[in-house]
């Protein structure tokens, strides 16, 4: 009986262990980037800020009454507070997002180029937004899925001309940001989408498009 037991401990155990150990690849790479003129300096200070305020509210996938989405929202909107300049509001981006140990795949998925376009000049000229495509491995924010553990998360950015849709998730205006989630699911899969990896950084806009992108204060 006593050797069952044991057994019965060593695979629950085995099995908890190759859950999280995945985990251990925290892709520090992610948090080399430079963002035009926002240096990695300033990243790294958004990065600390942003990990800081987790500390004391740290969201949960499946147990929060409120969306994952609404709260990297928040959390976002906490760092940026005035700032409406492009460079630094993708900054934080990636810090929100980084903060909560998502990595960063691509932008714009699978776009039907392949990628090879530029998607703020894209976005310049369409009412599309930019998607910034991330994955985040659910086990990393209080929660124990061993299959599918893997949620898509866009950092859905707008361009000049965008028409806001109906939906709370969905940026406000021109040049807004927000979050929209999709958690792991096994019949609606997004890794077809954004399993591709690009680079380890956002892109961001070009000097004389970055204005386009900047949160214009009413």
């Amino acid at each position: 009986m006593i050797r069952k037991i044991l057994i019965g401990s060593c695979v629950v155990g085995a099995a908890i262990a190759a859950n999280y150990a995945p985990l251990f690849n925290t892709h520090t790479e992610q948090d080399d980037c430079v963002f035009g003129p926002v240096s990695n300096e300033q990243y790294r200070q958004y990065l600390s800020t942003a990990k800081a305020r987790l500390n004391t509210a740290a969201p949960s996938f499946y147990s929060d009454k409120r969306p994952l989405a609404l709260k990297l929202d928040d959390l976002f909107e906490n760092l940026s507070g005035s700032e409406t300049n492009a460079y630094s509001r993708l900054a934080i981006m990636h810090a929100t997002l980084r903060a909560i140990g998502a990595e960063y795949r691509n932008t714009n998925g699978n776009d039907v180029d392949g990628g090879q376009s530029d998607p703020y000049i894209k976005a310049a000229t369409t009412s599309t937004t930019i998607s910034f495509n991330y994955l985040l491995d659910v086990n990393r924010i209080r929660t124990f899925l061993p299959w599918p553990r893997d949620a898509w998360i866009v950092g859905s950015l707008a361009g000049p001309r965008y028409k806001v849709p109906p939906g709370p998730l969905y940026p406000k205006k021109a040049g807004g940001l927000a979050f929209i989630v999709n958690g792991p699911s096994l019949i609606d899969n997004p890794l077809g989408i954004v399993v591709r990896r690009d680079t380890s950084c956002p892109l961001v806009p070009s000097a004389d498009l970055a204005d386009s992108y900047s949160l214009k204060l009413d």
